[in-house]
């Protein structure tokens, strides 16, 4: 029989070995942590200087490092207005203007939207005319779309049209709008893609200089695994230049180009947006009123003309139910009276 000193030593021991133990997995759990750190640290740097590796056997076999193409940094200087490249590894400075000073001014691009709800009481004929108008001024119809039944109204036709217009030529097209119809409505917005337009002509510069630099490596290196991976880079480069240059020649119509959208609204009369005094308004309010209430007693007349076919098809399915329903009634009511005779008899 353990007596109660021994037992007590024997549970402070265990518990000092419990203690050792997970002192021992907390060490190698922090040991394990600390590798797989060092491995996510390390393992980017190592990966980069080996897919650099792949070209260093051509590059070298005709006199240069890789250092030679990973060191140009391409940069805008404001000094000589132009772009340089510059090789910091190899100490060797080389600054080349490419002449961009011209492409890179100091006018704000500025693309500009204008948008006008007219009316009009000629409305093909006013379509007609912008159509001449625009073809006259230079520009294009980007869109349009014309809506409206003649069956449920003269004057209920509306349209859409998107027009591009050069921006030289806008004032023009503005007169010709507001001569041949009533402009109830005009909003104009811009967009300045000064800072955007810059970026572009940048980065299609700094490209440019990055393909003639593979392009030199292409031309002397005589690996072909180094032969295939120059010219898969310079690929991406021309394919990255294409896009960069895309998005400059859109920049450059939607800037050069003013864009349209005119609302046409057929009106029987026309809304007076000049200044009124009250007289004049309860005049033009009352001529309103009289003018919706013809309009819509002939939208009302056409449409029960129109709706004749299917008027007199009702009527006619009215009267054989009417019919049905009397010769129904009278069956029923002879029934009846003949039950009573033989109820008396």
């Amino acid at each position: 029989m353990k007596t109660h000193e021994e037992m007590y030593e024997q549970v402070i021991t265990r518990r000092n070995a419990d203690r050792a133990t997970r002192k021992k997995r907390r060490g190698a759990i922090i040991g394990i942590s600390v590798i797989i750190v060092a491995v996510i640290c390390v393992f980017p740097a190592l990966m980069q200087k080996v897919g650099k590796s792949a070209m260093s056997d051509g590059i070298k076999s005709y006199g240069g490092t890789i250092q030679d193409y990973d060191s140009y940094n391409y940069s805008y200087d404001a000094a000589s207005g132009g772009y340089y490249s510059e090789k910091n590894n190899s100490g060797i400075s080389a600054k080349s203007n490419t002449g961009t000073a011209e492409l890179l001014t100091s006018s704000r691009k500025i693309i500009e939207y204008v948008n006008l709800s007219v009316e009009t009481k000629t409305f093909d004929k006013l379509i007609d005319d912008i159509n001449a108008a625009v073809k006259q001024s230079g520009g294009y119809i980007e869109g349009s779309e014309v809506r409206g039944n003649s069956y449920y109204g003269a004057y209920s036709r509306t349209a859409e049209i998107k027009i591009r217009i050069p921006k030289t030529k806008q004032t023009d097209f503005s007169d010709f709008m507001a001569k041949n119809s009533n402009i109830v409505r005009r909003t104009v917005s811009t967009e300045d893609v000064t800072d955007r337009y810059i970026d572009t002509q940048s980065r299609i510069k700094a490209l440019t200089l990055e393909k003639e630099t593979l392009e030199k490596l292409l031309t002397q290196s005589d690996n072909v695994a180094d032969t295939l991976t120059v010219y898969e880079k310079l690929t991406e480069v021309i394919a990255e230049i294409e896009s960069y240059q895309g998005k400059l020649n859109q920049m450059d119509n939607l800037i050069d180009y003013t864009t349209f959208t005119v609302y046409i609204d057929e009106v029987e009369r026309e809304t007076n947006i000049e200044k009124q005094g009250w007289f004049s308004k309860t005049k033009d309010a009352l001529l309103n009123n009289f003018s919706n209430l013809g309009t819509g007693l002939l939208n009302f007349l056409s449409f029960v003309i129109a709706s004749l076919p299917y008027l007199i098809l009702l009527a006619v399915i009215a009267v054989v139910v009417v019919l049905i329903i009397r010769r129904i009634k009278k069956k029923k009511a002879k029934k009846y009276e003949q039950e009573l005779l033989e109820e008396q008899f």
